[in-house]
């Protein structure tokens, strides 16, 4: 027989404590108290009070309601993205068939600042510049990239 684990014991309590910040943080943020949150999930109030205390961590279903609640992701729930919202929802503009703004966002995020510099200096030269035919992509999402600039 499997065992059942349950939520709680899945996250360490530096990630509870991180959740805990994040939801106090959302709460506080829509002018809202405990008891508010509550009755709009139809949870306790001192349900809520735990998650924001860090004692228990809310399971999936909840988080999901809360991300929809507040209008953010669930990973932003959970302390694994400094980004509130999907990216790719909010800057869905196509730059090719393949990626959106949202995904360049989410790419330059994972840079250091000297990717970001070459980064930068990269798309001020195309502004200015019709003369670039090669463009080569090595690593993308460790920032590694080339350009040339050939005259025509």
């Amino acid at each position: 027989m499997k065992k059942r684990v349950k939520s709680s014991n899945v996250f360490g309590e530096k990630q509870k404590l991180i959740i805990a910040k994040i939801l106090i943080n959302l709460r506080e943020l829509n002018f809202l108290t405990q008891t508010d949150i509550a009755k709009h999930l139809h949870l306790s109030p001192s349900t809520i009070s735990h998650y924001e205390k860090g004692l228990t961590v809310p399971p999936t279903e909840v988080v999901y309601r809360l991300a929809d609640f507040y209008n953010v992701t669930t990973d932003y729930i959970l302390g694994k993205s400094a980004s509130r919202t999907n990216l790719n929802d909010t800057y869905a503009i196509k730059l090719t068939n393949k990626m959106t703004i949202g995904d360049a966002v989410e790419i330059m995020a994972k840079m250091d600042n000297a990717e970001r510099e070459h980064l930068a200096y990269f798309i001020e030269v195309i502004g200015k510049s019709k003369k670039i035919i090669q463009f080569r992509t090595l690593n993308l999402y460790q920032g590694s990239f080339y350009f040339t600039i050939i005259k025509q």
